[in-house]
């Protein structure tokens, strides 16, 4: 019985364990740490590779919703005509000051650290029951506006340790009151007992 659970396990961890890892990131108390202290006790030498896997891929979709975000604020940002009289005005005293600010931002820009650099040399936060992560995110949008947004996406995924076959079947195995009640004890007896039959089965022939 254990061995078909197990290769159900490892096949649905496979598809999973990535996002969870991400999910992870975005909790301010644990980050990118919990993640190297996890992946290192559980794959020991072969954990620099996990890690650097959930690196690249956290950074490819801080990228894309940067990327996205930028995009649709250039859009919708208005653009800032002047009259004639403030256009002699920047003319005569702040000729050439506008593309001398947009050089100098984009140069400031291209060496400054992103969000996602930011966030991740934070400290930790302090751990504690209370704690809602949605909260802090709300009240650090304006700090980590990006990095808010996947926050709210990321964590809104629903989970659920339940197949989607099993969920929506309506035949077979139905979970009913009385099934979902069942101690572990009774549950593990019954596991056995299952493993046992075809055995006895096969010595009485």
């Amino acid at each position: 019985m254990a061995n078909p659970m197990k290769i159900k396990f490892d096949k649905y961890w496979n598809e999973c364990s990535l996002v969870l890892s991400i999910v992870v990131v975005f909790d301010p108390r644990y980050k990118m740490s919990l993640v190297e202290y996890y992946y290192n006790k559980i794959h020991s030498s072969l954990a620099i590779s996990y890690v650097e896997k959930v690196r690249s891929a956290l950074l490819e979709l801080f990228n894309e919703y940067d990327e996205y975000l930028s995009h649709s604020k250039e859009e919708s940002s208005p653009k800032f005509r002047g009259s004639s009289s403030e256009a002699h005005f920047s003319d005569d005293e702040l000729c050439g000051f506008d593309s001398w600010y947009e050089k100098e931002k984009s140069n400031v820009v291209a060496t400054s650290k992103t969000e996602l650099e930011i966030y991740l040399e934070e400290s930790l936060f302090p751990r504690s029951e209370s704690f809602d992560v949605l909260d802090w995110w709300k009240a650090n949008s304006a700090k980590h506006p990006t990095l808010a947004k996947i926050a709210r996406d990321i964590l809104a995924v629903a989970a659920t340790s339940v197949a989607s076959e099993a969920a929506f079947s309506r035949g077979g195995r139905i979970i009913d009151e009385c099934r979902s009640s069942l101690v572990p004890e009774t549950v593990e007896a019954l596991v056995t007992t299952q493993d046992w039959l075809p055995s006895r089965e096969k010595s009485a022939q």
